[in-house]
């Protein structure tokens, strides 16, 4: 067993260049690619062959909230191990550290999330077939995660928690804040205790109405990952929020507008609006808006198929014109 120090909120855990063993593999710790309040992820390679890369989370649990979490997390990456659009967690470790524990877990790395692909584009928008690509991915995640019985909610997707693998297939991370008890709040105590919890693990320019306002006494559910899933589809299209996220009102509201540019098809801006529907109960569930994802493929088959008759009928009028032509030129020289 290696033991090392704690890092706080604002310094690195030292472990770049450290051959530690994790589960039964041995990786060596490189650089730093992300930090979190008390979590790093880091580069690793695969100490008996270099060529294969992990993601190694580094997390620092101070008390039993944070280590629930991340036991919660364990959990639910096994659980959905194997699905291509799920992170693949391949070895985890938990390390008593006397008054803390830490964790380490070792994952397929991706080397780019989402939310860096968007911000990187500047003002070059996605054509429609990439939108939905992007989309197909990530609704196949829920898709496996409502599944469940009961239903496991992420309550946390958002272009940060999409990541793109090395297989060109863009997956969901992330499962500390997932939750299975989907209820209507109507105890002072209960709703104060949620009210922190939605706080603390949810993002707001992605929460939905009814995180927002316990008082409303709508059931939280699953069905907030579909509020979130339009405010993802709206911010691959646009490459913008819906929501800044500090306007209650305007979420409560659901005061945003569908830009006239870029032009997508009729299904698509008709998806984003139906699961950005206030209330919970006229949202779609996760089948209903793969539907709809199935309706924007077909939407865009169809033009594609009316482009291509099109072209078809104006190269074949083309060829016959030119062979018309050619059949006057020769009677004419007769």
């Amino acid at each position: 067993m290696w033991k090392f120090n704690p890092f706080g909120q604002k310094e690195t855990a030292g472990l770049e260049g450290r051959a530690i063993d994790v589960g039964n593999i041995k990786i060596h710790v490189r650089n730093a690619v992300a930090e979190g309040g008390f979590s790093c992820v880091y580069l690793a390679r695969d100490a008996l062959n270099a060529s294969k890369q992990y993601a190694l989370k580094h997390m620092i649990c101070n008390d039993g909230e944070s280590l629930d979490l991340v036991m919660k997390e364990i959990q639910i990456m096994n659980l959905l191990k194997g699905h291509p659009n799920i992170v693949t967690l391949v070895a985890h470790t938990i390390l008593d550290m006397g008054r803390t524990k830490e964790a380490l877990l070792v994952m397929e790395f991706c080397e780019k999330s989402l939310v860096t692909v968007l911000e990187n584009r500047g003002a070059g928008y996605f054509e429609e077939k990439q939108v939905l690509l992007i989309f197909r991915d990530v609704c196949n995640a829920v898709f496996a995660m409502h599944l469940q019985s009961p239903p496991i909610a992420h309550r946390d997707l958002k272009a940060e928690n999409v990541l793109l693998g090395s297989d060109g297939v863009w997956k969901v991370c992330d499962f500390g804040s997932t939750s299975t008890n989907h209820k209507c709040f109507d105890k002072a105590e209960e709703m104060g205790i949620e009210e922190d919890n939605i706080r603390k693990h949810t993002t707001p320019a992605y929460r939905a109405p009814e995180m927002w306002d316990l008082y409303r006494k709508e059931v939280i559910s699953e069905k907030v990952d579909i509020w979130a899933l339009g405010c993802l589809l709206y911010r691959i299209c646009y490459l913008k929020l819906a929501f800044d996220g500090e306007s209650k009102l305007q979420i409560l509201n659901g005061n945003y507008r569908i830009p006239e540019l870029p032009k997508y098809g009729a299904p698509t801006t008709k998806l984003i609006k139906d699961m950005l529907e206030a209330s919970p109960g006229a949202r779609p569930d996760i089948t209903q808006a793969r539907c709809g994802f199935v309706s924007m493929s077909n939407c865009l088959w169809s033009c594609r198929r009316t482009y291509q008759m099109v072209l078809y009928r104006l190269l074949t009028w083309g060829l016959t014109l030119q062979n018309m032509m050619k059949e006057l030129q020769t009677r004419a020289i007769r």
